[in-house]
C-alpha cells in the first residue's frame, strides 16, 4: 500500500450531464464507488473532494469541502492537499470511468524529485488525474487569491513528470484510461469504445 493519498474530485455541478456523474454506473456500480474501492487498495489514506457531503454520507471516506467557493477542481486540489496527511495525493475526477491500478502504481513510482506527476496525450495534459505533493500549495494558494482557476497553468511554475502517450499506452488504450465524461452523448460514445476495446 502507498503511503499517499487518493482523493476522488466529485464537487463538479454536472450541469452538461443533467446529473451527479458520480453517480453513474459503469458495469453495475457508481463511478464514484468503482473509484473508491480501487483507491482503498491502493493508498493509506482516501479522501472525497465535494461541497455536498450530505450526498456522500454513506461512504466512509472524509469529505473535504473547499476553502476557496467557486473555484472548481483547483479549490478541491487545495482544500484536500491541505487536508491530506501524506506528502503525496493522487486526485482523480469522479467521472473518469477507468482506474487502472497498475498504471497509478506507476505514476507514483515516478514522484521522487518532482512535485507533480501529469499524464501528457495528444489530446493534452491530464491534470485531474494525477499526483501533486504539498509543496505546491503555495502556488496554488497564489492562483486561487486572484481567482484563477486554470490548473494547467500551474505548472510551469513546478516542477513536472509528464507521463506521455506512448507510457500511457504500456496499460491500455489511452483514450479510454484519460476519458472523462461530461455529456450523455460522450457517456454513450465512453460505453460504446469500452465494448469495442473490450472484443478485440
Amino acid at each position: 500500500m502507498l503511503e499517499m493519498t487518493g482523493i476522488v474530485l466529485a464537487g463538479g455541478k454536472s450541469s452538461r450531464m443533467g446529473k451527479n456523474k458520480a453517480f453513474l454506473e459503469f458495469d453495475g456500480k457508481p463511478l464514484i464507488e468503482k473509484n473508491l474501492a480501487i483507491l482503498e487498495t491502493l493508498f493509506s489514506e482516501v479522501l472525497i473532494s465535494s461541497n455536498t457531503p450530505e450526498l456522500y454520507k454513506s461512504y466512509q471516506e472524509k469529505v473535504v469541502q473547499d476553502r476557496y467557493s467557486g473555484s472548481g477542481p483547483f479549490g478541491g486540489l487545495h482544500a484536500c492537499l491541505e487536508e491530506s496527511r501524506t506528502e503525496y495525493a493522487f486526485f482523480v475526477a469522479c467521472d473518469i470511468p477507468i482506474l487502472d491500478p497498475a498504471l497509478i502504481q506507476y505514476m507514483a513510482s515516478l514522484t521522487e524529485g518532482y512535485e507533480c506527476v501529469v499524464p501528457r496525450t495528444e489530446d493534452g495534459m491530464h491534470p485531474l488525474f494525477s499526483f501533486y505533493n504539498k509543496s505546491c500549495l503555495p502556488k496554488i494558494e497564489d492562483f486561487l487569491k486572484v481567482g484563477h482557476f486554470k490548473v494547467i497553468d500551474l505548472f510551469p511554475f513546478l516542477s513536472v513528470r509528464y507521463v506521455e502517450e506512448k507510457e500511457l499506452a504500456r496499460f491500455g488504450d489511452p483514450r479510454l484510461l484519460m476519458c472523462n465524461v461530461n455529456t450523455p452523448e460522450e457517456w454513450s460514445g465512453f460505453q460504446n469504445r469500452f465494448m469495442e476495446n473490450v472484443k478485440k
